[in-house]
């Protein structure tokens, strides 16, 4: 032991002495509020902990838990040898690893314990970050965050993947992180919605201030109704495309109607009054297999919205 710390959770004296004899030390005193980082925690992964009501829940699972929310604490459990699947409900609570009771005076498996138990204290973000800084000064060279800040300062890629007009992202740009996002959903099981709304404002945009005017109240619009994590892009000439991660068809809804009705409220003059028409799909969905059916989806429910199909200007392909 590298007089490291370690806590004792439980009431079985037999456990808590081979742990003892194991470490070559004592346990702290102390309850799992005092708990930093880099201590070491045994917890007994028995049904009852008894009178241990500094637990949360009062059982070792929640033990294991509350452990670790600690950042940098080694949690491990001890099992009884006849427990078929305290091992497996030990790693779901983030148990580092277990050792297994024999009922009787040892504990097996306890290499892995003593390894963790011997591990030097990790230094702290503070003293790394003094080491990669003096290192860089002997090297002359930049940091990484340095770097990060410097590619910040330089917006010419940026504007390279920006829409002149709107600000807002190209379509090259929203063709790749359609790719990456539907990929994304695919994988993890997780909603993405697609909507593609035409501004109606017939084929020909204005030309001079008016336009400017047009497509800055437009870009407005959708900057204040989406999140940052959301991807807005103009599509075409008055089509914009907007990916909305992690979000499915109400809520997908919901933001599609609100930027219909605050497109519909902004006034050009008596000669330009727009008309905004919306298709919306979501995926996972049967039958959508990548990202270009997606995409085509996307268009024909947006045709049939300009067709006078749907609700309000907005037609789902769930409807």
């Amino acid at each position: 032991m590298t007089g490291r710390r370690w806590f004792h959770v439980g009431a079985h004296a037999g456990v808590r002495d081979a742990v003892v004899a194991l470490l070559g030390a004592p346990p702290t005193e102390g309850t799992l509020d005092s708990l930093r980082a880099d201590d070491l925690v045994v917890v007994e992964a028995f049904a009852d902990l008894g009178h241990r009501m500094d637990v949360v829940g009062g059982h070792a699972f929640a033990a294991l838990r509350a452990s670790k929310e600690v950042r940098g604490v080694s949690a491990y459990a001890v099992i009884r040898h006849d427990d078929p699947i305290g091992a497996q409900i030990a790693r779901f609570c983030l148990a580092d690893g277990t050792l297994v009771w024999d009922g009787v005076a040892r504990l097996i498996g306890a290499d892995e314990l003593l390894v963790a138990a011997d591990r030097k204290p990790r230094p702290s973000v503070e003293a790394l970050l003094q080491l990669i800084q003096a290192s860089l000064t002997r090297e002359g060279g930049a940091s990484v965050l340095q770097r990060l800040q410097q590619w910040e300062r330089d917006d010419s890629l940026l504007h390279r993947l920006q829409d002149s007009e709107t600000g807002l992202f190209d379509g090259p740009y929203a063709s790749l992180k359609l790719d990456e996002e539907f990929k994304r959903a695919q994988r993890f099981h997780l909603p993405l919605s697609l909507l593609l709304l035409d501004i109606g404002a017939g084929e020909v945009l204005p030309l001079g201030p008016r336009r400017s005017e047009l497509l800055a109240e437009v870009a407005g619009v959708f900057l204040n109704a989406c999140r940052d994590i959301d991807v807005l892009a103009r599509f075409t000439e008055t089509t914009f495309l907007f990916l909305l991660p992690g979000t499915g068809p109400d809520g997908a809804s919901v933001l599609a109607r609100r930027m219909l009705a605050g497109l519909r409220s902004r006034t050009f003059g008596p000669d330009l009054v727009l008309d905004p028409r919306a298709g919306l799909v979501t995926a996972p969905a049967t039958g959508i297999g990548d990202r270009k059916l997606f995409l085509s989806l996307a268009e024909v429910c947006l045709r049939r919205a300009q067709a006078g199909l749907g609700d309000g200007g907005l037609c789902s392909s769930w409807e």
